[in-house]
């Protein structure tokens, strides 16, 4: 079981929840198999199993230690199993994987895929409205200290495949220069 380390950071959500969910992005992707399917550790796979979850719905990622949700239809797309189309609300929003609890943040690599970078996805309504005021700015710091953190970076690093490929949406906003060092083996 994991202890909150009193060290890490807090993570805050920046987007007021009315916003969430009036929108149309999150929770939402075009294939089956869409690589920005949330991933979870696997201390979060086990938690959310224990809570009730299909321990089927869980693809083992390549890093041995995640794994990613498999989605499933809906219309013309496919949604997360725990999201709820008719609310737009989380199901398991309490116990969300750190990749949920991230976004509108992405970690991912950069272009060259030579550096692990955060940033932002602008697909968010929310995001891309309000990336360059002064209280984005703030939210964007805290993001950095809470994913650099030492607790939090050791997860990362842990579970490797949290890192995606570069995304033409997402603004990169800082590298991670320690995630970068751990992660320049051959899997990154």
């Amino acid at each position: 079981m994991e202890t909150p380390n009193p060290s890490r950071p807090t993570l805050y959500q920046i987007i007021p929840s009315a916003v969430c969910f009036s929108c149309d992005v999150c929770c939402r992707f075009l294939e089956a198999d869409s690589p920005l399917a949330p991933i979870f550790t696997e201390t979060e796979r086990k938690k959310a199993v224990r809570e009730g979850a299909d321990p089927k719905l869980f693809r083992p990622q390549a890093d041995g230690a995640s794994a990613q949700v498999q989605l499933k239809p809906h219309n013309d797309f496919y949604i997360c199993p725990f999201f709820d189309p008719e609310t737009s609300h989380c199901t398991i929003y309490p116990i969300r994987p750190l990749d949920c609890q991230l976004y509108p943040f992405a970690l991912m690599l950069s272009k060259d895929r030579r550096e692990v970078v955060l940033g932002v996805d602008t697909l968010c309504p929310f995001s891309e409205k309000y990336l360059e005021t002064e209280a984005f700015q703030r939210h964007i710091r805290a993001v950095i200290n809470y994913v650099e953190s030492e607790e939090v970076t050791a997860q990362i690093i842990a579970h490797w495949s949290l890192i995606g490929d570069y995304q033409e949406t997402v603004i990169i906003v800082h590298t991670l220069g320690q995630l970068t060092d751990a992660t320049s083996a051959p899997h990154a």
